[in-house]
């Protein structure tokens, strides 16, 4: 770089940078063709000038993205300079340079994990929240260098920040976040459980999104690691917190099958029963969802009046009929036509609307929320109108409600269930949340 600009960085004088741009267009440019180099931004950053840093923004915002010879971005040598006003600034005009990788794949927001600065960390997750999902070189994100560097504050703001997220891939960010491992197939848990960190491990076991049961790459999953501890430690109380959470030894976990003999096996009927529907699924339009949706909408209402409605009425009180109030007024052998045919449309409309749902337990649940409570309601408007059925009616509510509590107690099972489990395959892309491919969603 020429002396004469080192010297006006230095001072951070703007009148002589553009004294030097007068004398030389060219001079920022020949400073930006260098793949790693020391810029004025770089300069700046460390002195905290921030008004020449901010023109420099103004001028080159590249240099922001150049790293010197050290790996460092100026961000980066903002932060371990203590510059905060100036890392603050340098986020308002482009928040994506929390996630500039430099040395050894070091962003700056680990950095400041690292150095136990909570406030700009959270500044961080703020301005840019995808900072969350990156990894350095060796596979550790934010949550392992806060339990490597005993940032307990940090960890805690980690742990609150992907348990509050709400956006439509909340749920997959949370579980990859917290079970991600790095080169040598360890978690923070795992971290937490070498270092004897019983603070770490509390905090990390009450996440219900944490597997604790994740095995490395040397077959240990977080209790083997505090077992083979105990020679050097005598600190039990962290193995006892770990198993009364669901946490168990890597020789009680069933073997986890290869993609390779899950694709090699024969094809079930359920197997073949559910691909089929979600060939049927995915082939569907999106305007022709939506056009089907609005028409079983449409039926479910219609037919469900038609229950409390039914053609001629019901009779009411004080009326010279023998029959009971609010019974209805119809033929017999007609209502019983209609009553068959309007619920065969009434529950193929509700089939329709499930099938047509977007795939997804949030969804499931909402539906079967919805549709129980209406089927139930549906059934005993029947009834009332024709209380000779009332028996037929009251099995069918009776088997739907019981299939709904048989779904519910399964659904909790399995959910209770996966949280102590090793992911069910042995893919390293699948583990670590690296495909979105359907088949390795059912092989879990």
């Amino acid at each position: 770089m020429d002396p004469r600009l080192i010297a006006a960085t230095q001072i951070g004088s703007i009148d002589e940078l553009y004294a030097h741009i007068h004398e030389n267009p060219y001079i920022l440019e020949a400073i930006d063709a260098i793949p790693f180099i020391n810029t004025p931004l770089h300069a700046a950053s460390v002195s905290g000038n921030l008004a020449f840093a901010m023109e420099m923004m103004n001028l080159k915002p590249s240099f922001a993205r150049k790293l010197n010879t050290c790996g460092l971005s100026p961000l980066h040598l903002a932060i371990e300079e203590g510059q905060t006003r100036l890392v603050l600034s340098l986020l308002k005009v482009d928040p994506d340079l929390v996630r500039l990788r430099g040395r050894e794949g070091t962003t700056p927001f680990h950095l400041v994990v690292k150095r136990g600065e909570t406030d700009l960390m959270t500044e961080f997750l703020l301005a840019c929240p995808s900072c969350i999902r990156d990894a350095n070189v060796s596979g550790e994100t934010a949550l392992h260098m806060a339990v490597l560097n005993d940032r307990y504050e940090e960890l805690e703001v980690l742990l609150g920040w992907v348990q509050r997220l709400r956006q439509s891939d909340a749920e997959s960010l949370e579980m990859q976040f917290l079970n991600r491992r790095d080169r040598d197939g360890n978690t923070a848990l795992h971290i937490a459980a070498y270092q004897n960190r019983f603070k770490a491990v509390k905090l990390l076991v009450k996440c219900s999104a944490v597997n604790q049961n994740i095995l490395n790459h040397i077959g240990l999953t977080a209790l083997d690691v505090l077992h083979n501890q105990r020679e050097h430690h005598t600190n039990i109380n962290i193995e006892k917190l770990v198993r009364k959470s669901g946490g168990t030894s890597g020789n009680s976990l069933p073997k986890s099958k290869k993609v390779f003999e899950i694709l090699r096996s024969p094809i079930s009927f359920m197997e073949h029963l559910f691909t089929q529907a979600a060939r049927y699924r995915n082939q569907i339009p999106e305007g022709s969802r939506s056009a089907l949706l609005v028409i079983a909408a449409f039926i479910i209402t219609t037919t469900y009046q038609t229950a409390l409605q039914p053609p001629g009425g019901v009779y009411q009180e004080g009326s010279s009929s023998k029959k009971s109030a609010g019974t209805v007024v119809m033929n017999k052998i007609y209502f019983n036509v209609l009553r068959s045919v309007n619920s065969m449309a009434f529950v193929g409309a509700i089939f329709t609307t499930f099938c047509l749902l977007p795939a997804g337990e949030g969804y499931l649940w909402g539906f079967l929320w919805i549709s129980v409570p209406l089927y139930v309601s549906y059934l005993v408007s029947m009834s009332v109108i024709s209380p000779d059925t009332t028996w037929y009616f009251s099995i069918s509510a009776g088997w739907v409600i019981i299939m709904a509590i048989v779904y519910m107690v399964v659904f909790f099972r399995r959910w209770k269930r996966s949280k102590k489990k090793v992911p069910g395959t042995s893919s390293e892309l699948i583990l670590e949340g690296l495909t979105t491919l359907d088949l390795a969603k059912g092989m879990e």
